[in-house]
């Protein structure tokens, strides 16, 4: 998975408006505001302009934006039945092969948490299954003419795959398929297929045989997500992704989520996550009342978890590294790791660097390359 740049900030003078309209609320342009143009890139890269679009006045707001909010939303209203058809045709395929997918993220969300699908962008459809199941799996889909993208093979460090296909009307779709819940070691077994699996939800607005993450386990996995694989990244999507998770609990749904949080060292990590949800679609913005501290003792709240080191978003990606060998089993693991950093497949160079440079000399630039992205941070500011 390529790093995200960090989404551009809502300009200050936009905020409230934007929070007030993630909620549903009709409201006005705010007056005199004149950063326009950062607030539309702003939204996009958010991904949150069908949401806006939904509870726009079209009136009390520039032309231009509502174009622009109007295009987004028609244009992923028009996406989502292909998308689903799709998803619909892969899962079927699935079920008739006997191979368990969990589906997950934007695509499981879209169909049960948003009043409607397309008001859930996503540039994929990521499916969660056992690592037993990955060569069938990738043979079923070959089959059906997806086209698997060149990674490392690194397993260590990448645990997913991406299958891109065109369907007949011209749509692409593409399917990240994940045999972990995250990439690094360090959260990689926070959460594993077979539990999930067994607390796992129907979907039947999908198909009759789609499953998704129970309430607890989505919330914790959204958690996850934003912070082991971008670095406690504020993009807003993901933040409503959350809020609405949250409402969504019972009591007991709660206590059990802080429970099995600090049971996985994952305290932080969901505190970070919900404190930033909360400040686009919280009653009180300032509030800090998480819930944590009913259920967690003292000693819970302050324990030092090493899924926290990715909180900090000045980290280095040496110090993330380092964090990672010390998450793998043995040296062995770890020996292993640092031979396909230093040196992947032949394929991989060649489609990532070019098929004219003879190899030892992309393999010498990788090494030049590595050496200075250890000292960068991990976290990726947009130019």
């Amino acid at each position: 998975m390529a790093d995200l740049p960090e989404p551009t900030p809502i300009p200050a003078c936009f905020r409230d408006a934007v929070r007030r309209l993630l909620r549903g609320i009709r409201t006005p342009a705010p007056a005199g505001c004149g950063e326009l143009d950062a607030m539309l890139q702003s939204a996009e890269e958010h991904g949150i302009e069908p949401l806006l679009y939904r509870a726009l006045d079209v009136a009390a707001w520039p032309a231009p934006v509502v174009a622009r909010w109007r295009h987004a939303a028609l244009r992923a209203a028009a996406l989502e039945p292909f998308r689903l058809r799709d998803l619909q045709e892969l899962l079927a395929a699935f079920d008739a092969a006997g191979i368990d997918a969990l589906v997950l993220k934007g695509s499981a969300l879209a169909y049960s948490l948003y009043p409607e699908p397309q008001l859930r962008p996503r540039g994929d459809t990521d499916l969660l299954i056992r690592r037993d199941d990955r060569a069938r799996v990738d043979a079923l889909l070959r089959e059906r003419g997806f086209r698997a993208r060149t990674t490392s093979g690194d397993e260590l460090a990448m645990r997913q795959c991406t299958y891109t296909h065109v369907d007949g009307a011209g749509a692409e779709h593409a399917y990240d398929v994940h045999w972990d819940i995250a990439n690094t070691p360090v959260f990689a077994d926070a959460l594993r297929f077979e539990e999930l699996r067994a607390r796992a939800i129907p979907l039947p607005q999908i198909a009759p045989y789609a499953r998704g993450l129970s309430t607890v386990d989505a919330l914790l996995y959204a958690c996850i997500h934003r912070v082991a694989h971008h670095h406690d990244s504020d993009r807003i999507i993901w933040l409503v992704d959350i809020a609405l998770l949250r409402e969504r609990m019972s009591d007991d749904e709660r206590t059990r989520f802080w429970q099995l949080a600090a049971e996985r060292e994952l305290v932080a990590v969901c505190r970070r996550s919900l404190a930033a949800a909360a400040e686009w679609l919280g009653d009180d913005p300032t509030s800090n009342d998480d819930g944590a501290a009913a259920v967690l003792t003292p000693a819970q709240l302050a324990r030092d978890e090493p899924s926290a080191r990715y909180l900090d978003r000045d980290v280095r990606r040496g110090s993330l590294l380092a964090a990672e060998l010390r998450a793998l089993p043995d040296w062995r693991a770890r020996a292993t790791r640092l031979a396909h950093l230093a040196f992947p497949p032949r394929t991989f160079m060649r489609e990532q660097f070019g098929a004219r440079t003879p190899l030892p000399l992309l393999y010498a630039w990788r090494a030049l390359r590595g050496v200075g992205r250890l000292f960068a941070r991990a976290a990726t500011r947009r130019a």
